[in-house]
């Protein structure tokens, strides 16, 4: 029986990156996805080219996305599970920005956490 991490590898090995066509075996990986998720996922950075991708792989087989973010495999972790922004939330943040400059709105946002909190 193939344990899931020679599983990982093997499909690994198979994965390409997708800019200079290197196997994937040797990347640094930074897994995004928990372990009773169905598919494994994953922010690899190629040990050629430096190129970084999401790669999944489930069961059935792998595939492989292009990643054009600053952001480094630990902080997309940062992001998975957190709750949507709603579109009545952007639309509040539109009016608030037509009536004050973003900086201003910050301003009150910090005032308003420095402030003590009663008991």
């Amino acid at each position: 029986m193939m344990t899931k991490e020679k599983y990982i590898l093997d499909n690994l090995r198979k994965t390409l990156c997708y800019k200079c066509g290197t196997s994937l075996e040797r990347a640094e990986i930074v897994p995004i996805s928990s372990e009773a998720s169905i598919a494994w996922v994953a922010h690899a950075v190629c040990p050629k080219c430096k190129a970084e991708s999401m790669v999944t792989i489930t069961p059935t087989g792998n595939g492989i996305v292009p990643v054009q973010s600053d952001l480094k495999g630990t902080e997309f972790k940062k992001f998975v599970g957190i709750k949507s922004v709603s579109y009545d939330e952007v639309l509040d943040l539109h009016l608030a920005l037509k009536k004050e400059r973003i900086w201003n709105l910050l301003q009150k946002k910090e005032k308003n956490l420095a402030k003590p909190r009663k008991a």
